[in-house]
């Protein structure tokens, strides 16, 4: 765990030292917000299932405005259960053709609504966030089983890096474990490892550098697409024999003009720095102490028991219970 700890923050140190660190920051910070862009929780969800057709964001995107403006009315919000009510009705259009996405969507849908039945009075968008940033969905990605997670897990056909697109437009404090983000974590002195490595060493560097999660997740998918590798090197940590960096007993150390005082003190008994036997054992002409001579009183002789038994000395000495 503590060598996981240091590779997050030397990464983390290596990221916020780039010369144009700032620039990337904000870039990462406009793209994380478009694609968190408030909207309905029920679009949020038909959002993320339709990214499983493969097709490219920006056309995903597109089809999700296109039902918004044929279906969307003043009157009669595009709640989960009238979007999931109008997709039941409507053709395959609105999946790109894919039958089974069309199926996919009705289930998210369906386990969302069921989710939103459970909390009474709260919005539907909270009831997504809630979910995206819960304990219990952490939990279950971290012990690598998110395929049993009770809401979205159960769907099959929904992996990881899909889950985690929703949870991230859905605003929650995560992010998606593409190729370029394992790049750019490869590229920063990490070992290979799959999603579920990615992920938990991204969101590790996302505490290191303390900003959210989405914002680091857009950063190094973009020095991962860059297939940047022109990192700075962090000083090296020399040891205090090597006359490196001076760690705390070093500087608790006193300097010459401490020892200078201290020396004056020991000299002049009056300002009350008098050392006594008790802070030099080894000092026999201590001031203000007596000598200890040679000779020492015989020890006493030990207190005889009744009838003969051995008195408490004894049966101390003996070690009885």
């Amino acid at each position: 765990m503590v060598e996981v700890a240091d590779r997050a923050a030397e990464a983390a140190w290596k990221i916020r030292n780039l010369d144009d660190y700032e620039e990337r920051f904000e870039r990462a910070v406009r793209s994380a917000g478009e694609i968190a862009e408030p909207r309905e929780a029920a679009l949020v969800v038909y959002e993320a299932a339709l990214m499983k057709s493969g097709r490219p964001r920006e056309e995903v995107l597109e089809m999700v405005r296109a039902f918004r403006e044929t279906f969307e009315d003043e009157e009669e919000p595009l709640t989960i259960a009238r979007t999931s009510g109008l997709m039941n009705v409507e053709g395959d259009e609105w999946f790109f053709g894919d039958e089974n996405l069309r199926v996919l969507t009705g289930r998210l849908l369906g386990q969302f609504q069921h989710r939103v039945a459970q909390y009474n009075y709260i919005d539907e968008n909270e009831v997504l966030r809630r979910w995206a940033d819960g304990y219990d969905t952490r939990l279950f990605i971290r012990r690598r089983v998110h395929d049993t997670e009770p809401v979205v897990g159960v769907v099959g056909g929904f992996d990881l890096p899909l889950m985690q697109y929703l949870r991230v437009i859905a605003c929650g404090d995560t992010l998606v474990p593409t190729e370029n983000v394992a790049r750019a974590l490869a590229a920063l002195g990490y070992e290979e490892g799959d999603d579920y490595t990615t992920l938990a060493r991204a969101e590790s560097l996302a505490l290191h550098l303390e900003l959210p999660a989405p914002v680091v997740g857009e950063m190094l998918a973009e020095l991962g697409r860059e297939g940047f590798t022109d990192y700075p090197e962090p000083p090296p940590v020399e040891s205090a024999a090597e006359g490196g960096s001076v760690d705390a007993a070093q500087e608790a150390k006193p300097g010459p003009e401490q020892r200078a005082g201290r020396g004056a003190a020991r000299e002049d008994p009056v300002k009350g720095e008098e050392p006594t036997r008790i802070q030099d054992p080894q000092a026999k002409d201590a001031p203000g102490v007596k000598q200890e001579s040679g000779d020492r009183d015989e020890p006493a002789a030990p207190e005889a028991g009744r009838d003969g038994e051995p008195g408490a000395s004894d049966r101390e000495e003996g070690g009885g219970s």
